[in-house]
């Protein structure tokens, strides 16, 4: 429990240990277990109807109101919302750990430093705490939200809403409300434990490295918003 708190305050010692004793248990269960209640708690209070005519609005798809108000009436309830939100916000924060975990092992690969999976898995939990911040505030705004709030105005970590509020119909409504600026500290962690690992002098290719995925990532995003 210990590691928790030294993660935010000293880092070093947390993630130079976990080379040789690597661990991911702690803070993967915490991650996606609060982000399981969350999500579970948010589509409880959620007014359903609204949820899912706003989700269709924002994905662009041409809908008459007809078949607008047939979503009103025979939409999913709110139980099946629940469930399936919980589980998928949780699965899909697995499955981003997991391959965060064979990036890192496959990194390591290419650059001649050897990890094993466990290793890179490990690197991949430690490095993405900060991000715990942001899922607490998630859990705290769900306890305290109206029953037609967004989520993404949930996140205050990121740019939409902490610095701007885009229409929903915007092109780059997704980028800015998936662009953390937790994002920057998770990258230093990251560095900062490839450069311990790596023994290097330097911080360019640890920065290389812990920075690529997350360029690759909203870089997409970016490309995607400006061809629509």
């Amino acid at each position: 429990m210990k590691d928790l708190i030294d993660i935010f305050l000293q880092p070093s010692g947390v993630l130079g240990r976990l080379k040789d004793q690597p661990n991911y248990w702690l803070p993967l269960g915490l991650l996606v277990g609060l982000t399981a209640v969350s999500s579970y708690l948010y589509f409880d209070r959620v007014d359903a109807a609204w949820f899912m005519e706003r989700s269709i609005v924002a994905s662009g798809q041409d809908v008459s109101d007809k078949e607008l108000q047939a979503i009103r009436t025979n939409g999913p309830s709110s139980g099946m919302l629940k469930w399936t939100g919980s589980i998928g916000g949780s699965v899909g924060m697995l499955v981003s750990f997991l391959a965060f975990g064979l990036y890192y092992f496959l990194a390591g690969k290419v650059t001649g430093l050897a990890l094993s999976y466990k290793q890179g898995l490990a690197l991949a939990a430690w490095s993405s705490m900060p991000n715990l911040i942001g899922t607490v505030l998630l859990f705290v705004g769900v306890l305290s939200m109206t029953p037609q709030t967004p989520l993404e105005s949930l996140v205050l970590t990121s740019v939409d809403p902490m610095l701007m509020q885009l229409p929903l119909e915007s092109p780059w409504k997704g980028l800015a409300t998936s662009a953390s600026f937790l994002v920057i500290w998770t990258i230093w962690l990251a560095a900062l434990a490839w450069k311990l690992w790596s023994q290097a002098n330097k911080w360019t290719g640890a920065v290389v490295v812990a920075a690529l995925p997350t360029v690759l990532i909203y870089g997409g995003m970016a490309i995607k918003a400006l061809l629509n």
